[in-house]
């Protein structure tokens, strides 16, 4: 609604067409995947079988353990929507998690230093026109113009001389690796990039997440890749029309391709994380004080301590670095 109030739809709707490109790339893949090579599996195991073979199935679901697993087929089913429904939950999660305001108790801890270091500032004037000691009373002594310019110098004097950050959009203190993003009109808590394939900033309230889902799509295109890669070669070699070999062919290279591009993001990002840098840091390029040392302590900061919790889509309860 805000953004149909500025007359600006078009625009609000343009932001969400990369994530409904991504959406249409895994529908395609899955679709392909099914039509070409799973489903035709599937009814060449259990549907065109003989009636005695299909009964010798029927027996051997008393022993389910092993009918499971030593069925390629019941594997790379199971195997595939459990990758792709952990997939799809992280994503969802990605896309509709706040990256992580900048807490009310931190600003409000500025806001009490500098409403101190002001009334010393006042408590200072008043004892030199006054010529005695500190004034109880302010209001009657400093007038709105000259709080005004104390404000400035205060707000100036905690920016230079105890480095704090100050973004200019918001006109509000920041902590440290918290920035600002243009997109979201917001700044936010160890801010890495505005991810425009997910419509959303990716900080501290949903990096973990992010990395999970770049984890389960590297499983389940490389998943897809190895297991396709027999429908490929069977079409290849086969009499196939011109068209299946034309689907089959660039589903398989395009499968590839995005493959190489996924492994490079997602070793950056397991670089990052164990460097204990963020993508906008690493774009800035600027020397900086490394804020954990140690590899376990830099995971334990994106992951949290459990290890059970790592591989699944939970975003684990860790305190932001501050100060």
């Amino acid at each position: 609604m805000k953004y149909y109030r500025e007359g600006q739809l078009l625009r609000y709707i343009g932001t969400w067409i990369p994530l409904a490109v991504l959406v249409l790339i895994v529908l395609y893949f899955y679709v392909v995947y099914m039509e070409t090579y799973l489903m035709p599996l599937i009814k060449s195991e259990y549907v065109t079988r003989p009636l005695v073979e299909i009964n010798t199935y029927l027996i051997q679901l008393v022993h389910i353990n092993d009918y499971v697993f030593s069925n390629k087929t019941i594997g790379i089913t199971i195997t595939l929507h459990t990758i792709l429904i952990l997939f799809t939950i992280t994503l969802i999660r990605v896309v509709t998690t706040i990256p992580g305001h900048v807490p009310v108790e931190w600003l409000n801890k500025i806001e009490n230093e500098i409403r101190q270091m002001i009334e010393n500032e006042e408590n200072m004037i008043n004892h030199n026109k006054k010529g005695s000691q500190t004034s109880t009373s302010f209001s009657s002594e400093i007038d709105d113009e000259q709080r005004l310019h104390l404000n400035v110098k205060v707000k100036n004097e905690i920016i230079d001389k105890q480095g704090r950050r100050h973004c200019k959009n918001c006109s509000a203190f920041k902590p440290k690796r918290c920035h600002h993003c243009r997109q979201c009109k917001t700044c936010w808590l160890k801010m890495d990039h505005h991810c425009q394939w997910l419509n959303n900033c990716i900080g501290y309230g949903n990096y973990k997440l992010f990395i999970n889902l770049l984890g389960y799509a590297w499983f389940l295109i490389s998943f897809i890749m190895i297991t396709y890669s027999r429908c490929y070669y069977d079409t290849m070699n086969s009499y196939s029309s011109d068209a299946k070999l034309f689907l089959v062919s660039f589903t398989f290279l395009y499968c590839c391709f995005l493959w190489i591009l996924l492994t490079a993001f997602t070793l950056f990002h397991l670089w990052a994380i164990k460097s204990n840098i963020t993508t906008l840091e690493y774009c800035e390029n600027k020397p900086r004080e490394p804020l954990q040392k140690g590899v376990w302590n830099n995971i334990f900061e994106v992951f949290g301590k459990n290890p059970l919790i790592w591989f699944l889509p939970i975003q684990p309860d860790t305190k932001p670095i501050l100060d």
